[in-house]
């Protein structure tokens, strides 16, 4: 068996084996004598709360996936029209509300003049709703590979977001973001 296979089949075994003692944590639990006490009732609202939540990490997620794999119109999608975005943790200065379009595309720029590649990894997201209204926060971890010729090899930046959302005609869209960083490796571009 070549090792490609081997690790496909090692990947598979390891799944099924967490989802089996997923299950049988569950099947425990519900045979305990507080199961009454914790299970949740399954209705609209709740299907709905876990439907919001997920769309609320997708649009998150979506910025970074986009950026990462160049589709901006993707990561454009995320947003509303205008977004309140606060780098000053980064780079000083003060919050700034600007036209997504523009945002997205001033990333654009930079990107295919100083990257060769990138990879965002955002995590943790702990989403909190209330109505129209809501916010999650995550960590990120946000690795950079410059084009040849340039300053560095690499610039990997970490720390949190905070992003707004607002549902607007049926979505959730970014309103608000602020990234947080905690740490950096590498040369930051100039």
């Amino acid at each position: 068996m070549n090792s490609q296979r081997r690790n496909v089949l090692l990947t598979l075994g390891a799944s099924l084996m967490g989802f089996l003692s997923t299950r049988a944590f569950a099947i425990a639990r519900t045979k305990s004598s507080t199961q009454a006490k914790t299970q949740i009732t399954m209705n609209t609202e709740t299907l709905q709360k876990l439907i919001d939540r997920a769309e609320i990490i997708d649009a998150v997620n979506i910025i970074g996936m986009g950026a990462d794999l160049r589709d901006w119109k993707a990561c454009r999608a995320a947003f509303a029209d205008k977004v309140l975005t606060d780098y000053t943790s980064l780079n000083g200065g003060t919050p700034n509300t600007v036209a997504t379009d523009t945002l997205v595309a001033g990333w654009a720029d930079v990107f295919s003049k100083t990257f060769k590649a990138t990879q965002h990894m955002i995590t943790n997201h702990a989403v909190i709703i209330n109505g129209d209204r809501a916010t999650c926060t995550s960590h990120f971890r946000a690795h950079h590979v410059y084009l040849e010729g340039k300053s560095g090899k690499t610039w990997t930046l970490g720390g949190f977001y905070n992003h707004g959302l607002t549902h607007i005609n049926g979505h959730w869209k970014v309103t608000q973001m602020k990234m947080t960083w905690t740490y950096e490796e590498g040369i930051r571009p100039s």
